[in-house]
């Protein structure tokens, strides 16, 4: 059963975070990633942005609204056909209001899409232009969320040597870094939604165990 007295976070996620969180599992590391928070993983492998909503709307049917939602998606819908990066940020956009709409008390945190050397729907033989895609988005969904007091969370540590051989998935120090980025600012968000809870009543500590 689930603990009340800690924010209940939810992780929505494509096959990287699939892979990630079978590496905590294998490694016998906390899957609350060491902090006072009940943590929900939810996804699978190839999962595209416009599945974000419906996804979403599935989860709410069976739970409690999230005190903090991290979103990872993006990443396998870059190159999609017919679709330039203008046209998909301002899909990005509209779905991300909706999210807020459906969780007006929910801190949202934006993973940064990872770069890749194969990108689902690539056409051409070089990944350079998709790589630009893929830094302009970050930046323009940093900034649209900035404005709302939400935040995106960086994973400017990872790069393509943390591939693995199919230049899409994380290595395990590519995993060691990428659950590193998500813990400290995970550990921020709980430590917000505590002060927000402490002015109702008690919280509980986030810090549980070291990482």
């Amino acid at each position: 059963m689930a603990d009340d007295s800690v924010p209940r976070v939810w992780i929505v996620r494509s096959s990287i975070i699939r892979s990630l969180y079978s590496h905590v599992c294998q490694h016998g590391l906390d899957r609350s990633l060491g902090l006072r928070c009940t943590v929900i993983w939810k996804g699978r492998g190839g999962r595209l942005w416009d599945q974000l909503l419906p996804v979403l709307r599935s989860f709410t049917a069976k739970a409690p609204a999230p005190d903090i939602l991290i979103i990872h998606l993006g990443g396998n819908s870059l190159c999609r056909e017919g679709r330039n990066r203008l046209d998909f940020l301002r899909e990005m956009k509209t779905d991300l209001a909706e999210v807020f709409r459906m969780f007006p008390r929910t801190r949202l945190l934006f993973s940064s899409i990872l770069p890749r050397l194969h990108w689902r729907g690539q056409t051409a033989r070089s990944a350079y232009g998709v790589e630009r895609s893929r830094r302009w988005l970050n930046v323009a969904i940093s900034g649209f969320l900035a404005e709302r007091q939400m935040r995106c969370i960086r994973h400017s540590n990872i790069d393509l040597c943390h591939l693995t051989r199919d230049g899409v998935h994380l290595s395990p120090k590519g995993n060691e870094l990428l659950l590193s980025n998500l813990r400290k600012a995970l550990q921020l968000g709980c430590a917000l939604v505590c002060l927000i809870r402490l002015k109702k009543g008690q919280c509980s500590n986030t810090q549980k165990n070291p990482w």
